[in-house]
């Protein structure tokens, strides 16, 4: 017995809770209307490790993370994920340059998943 559908409503419940937690709101607007860094030494200048802002950035990277690595596995099918989580474009336009600056300081492969979901809305326009 094929019961996907009921594991992708269980799913997307989750992810939709996770992704309406006041944190990771709060993380979201910040980033969308406040981060004033467009390269990782800006960025480590202007919101130092453990500040509230740093802590906003690596929320929000964490949820998109998590959702591009459940995307990319198809643990959620990507057409109801899409159908109900927008934005991506944004996040990742805001966020992207840091990233690319901490991948060259950290790791190569760091939020790669989250740029993955940002291609895959990208292609879906």
């Amino acid at each position: 017995m094929d019961t996907r559908p009921c594991d992708d409503v269980a799913t997307l419940l989750k992810l939709y809770e996770l992704a309406t937690e006041p944190h990771v709101r709060a993380a979201q607007s910040w980033a969308l209307t406040e981060l004033e860094a467009t390269d990782y030494e800006s960025f480590q200048r202007r919101y130092p490790s453990g500040s509230q802002e740093w802590r906003h950035f690596n929320d929000i990277c964490g949820v998109m993370e998590l959702f591009g690595v459940l995307v990319k596995h198809q643990l959620v099918r990507e057409d109801v994920f899409f159908d109900l989580f927008g934005g991506i474009d944004l996040l990742w336009n805001a966020m992207a340059g840091v990233i690319q600056g901490m991948r060259q300081a950290i790791d190569p492969r760091l939020y790669e998943n989250f740029e993955l979901l940002h291609q895959r809305a990208k292609a879906r326009e």
